[in-house]
């Protein structure tokens, strides 16, 4: 069972907003009380307890660790961008987009694959205000979290807060969803699996071990992708993954000296 209950302290107006998201994500709600989140642990039994408390979503977990949605990286990169500094995911869509001939202002589609924290989501939503994102993600307590963040955080600036409302977020793989979706019905399709090698793990993620959903890329997969995708298909990945050698990109898009990097695979040469 997956319980949605609300801070201790909350009002009617909070308990009542609590019920309706609850009822809407097909979970139950609790009324909190006094009881404290262990608590509720050892009464309900549950994997994880969903707390709403203002405009904020917390997912607690029984191991004492707990995760609401924030921009994290996302945030350095939007300030990388407004000074002029670029990004490489930013380029690797400018990249599709060019050899399109698809111009400035122009709207196109955009399904990420694998959204997770919606950190590339974000950055692509940014800088291309005229796209339609549509994101996935597999563990429901990571969807809970990202897909209510992204349509209630409130940022400083009305640029970035307009970018997280512009992303849609599905509880799904992207194994079950591509193949019900028709053929050049999204113009491009991103994919960020799980590293072969990991890279040192963010803190963000941390309290996430063991609530992940791992993925990888196949011969089904890219043959899907490719199906679908009108534009083409980039993939997020270090520059020597098996990945990219069984896949050889059609271009390359990252920094000379990066752990990581995109590859860039354009539909007409596939």
């Amino acid at each position: 069972m997956n319980i949605l209950t609300t801070s201790q302290k909350s009002n009617e107006a909070i308990q009542e907003e609590a019920k309706a998201l609850a009822s809407s994500m097909h979970m139950t709600y609790i009324k909190r009380g006094k009881s404290s989140i262990p608590a509720l642990f050892r009464e309900y039994q549950c994997e994880y307890i969903a707390v709403l408390s203002g405009s904020e979503l917390t997912i607690h977990f029984p191991e004492n660790k707990q995760h609401s949605f924030h921009l994290s990286m996302a945030q350095l990169r939007i300030l990388r961008i407004e000074r002029g500094e670029g990004d490489h995911l930013v380029n690797a869509v400018q990249t599709i987009l060019d050899k399109k001939g698809i111009l400035d202002g122009q709207q196109f589609t955009f399904l990420d694959s694998t959204i997770g924290l919606a950190s590339d989501s974000i950055i692509v939503s940014y800088a291309f205000p005229n796209v339609e994102i549509q994101g996935l993600e597999g563990s429901f307590p990571i969807w809970l979290a990202t897909s209510y963040g992204l349509a209630h955080y409130i940022h400083s600036e009305d640029s970035v807060t307009n970018a997280l409302r512009r992303i849609q977020v599905q509880h799904a793989t992207y194994e079950n969803y591509l193949p019900n979706l028709s053929d050049n019905s999204v113009d491009i399709i991103y994919f960020d699996p799980m590293f072969e090698v990991p890279v040192e793990e963010s803190p963000q993620f941390k309290p996430l071990r063991g609530h992940t959903v791992e993925s990888h890329i196949d011969d089904i997969i890219m043959s899907q992708a490719m199906r679908v995708a009108r534009y083409g298909v980039i993939i997020k990945e270090r520059p020597f993954s098996s990945v990219f050698q069984k896949y050889p990109p059609h271009q390359w898009v990252g920094g000379k000296y990066s752990r990581i990097g995109y590859g860039v695979y354009m539909k007409e040469l596939m």
